[in-house]
């Protein structure tokens, strides 16, 4: 057998071995989910996300309770200022953050916006969660179907 055509399926077979878990995240953010809760930010912005106390609602808010039961997550809430819940998302505090946000946001040099779910709103997640992303965004679209 010629060595580079058994290279090729050496490389072929790594390749294979090592991405059998992707996509991957950078923090492991939908693992963490997964295991513990997922972490939305939530931004009073009615009627997209809002909230009165502890209780939280709105259209994102519903939707992303929606995407989580369907995922079997449980969900943790943080209610914040949007510049004080962006700085959370960059560390990785945060899952996603719901407020109104709109595709064309100037936080996307910070911070990883979805597929729009409708045609101009998007969810925030940290830049590097593939996987978190992925699920999303797969959840969006199947939602516009």
């Amino acid at each position: 057998m010629n060595l580079n055509i058994l290279l090729g399926y050496v490389i072929l077979i790594s390749l294979a071995v090592n991405c059998k878990d992707a996509p991957r995240d950078a923090a492991n953010s939908y693992q963490t989910a997964q295991q513990g809760k997922l972490q939305i930010g939530v931004v009073m912005n009615p009627p997209f996300s809002a909230y009165v106390g502890d209780s939280v609602y709105g259209s994102e808010v519903t939707f992303l309770q929606k995407f989580a039961e369907e995922k079997n997550l449980k969900i943790s809430y943080v209610l914040d200022s949007e510049s004080d819940l962006i700085k959370k998302l960059e560390t990785f505090d945060l899952h996603i953050i719901c407020g109104g946000f709109e595709k064309k946001t100037s936080w996307k040099k910070r911070v990883t916006p979805t597929l729009p779910y409708d045609q101009k709103h998007v969810f925030l997640i940290p830049h590097g969660e593939n996987r978190l992303l992925q699920e999303l965004e797969q959840y969006i679209i199947s939602k516009k179907l």
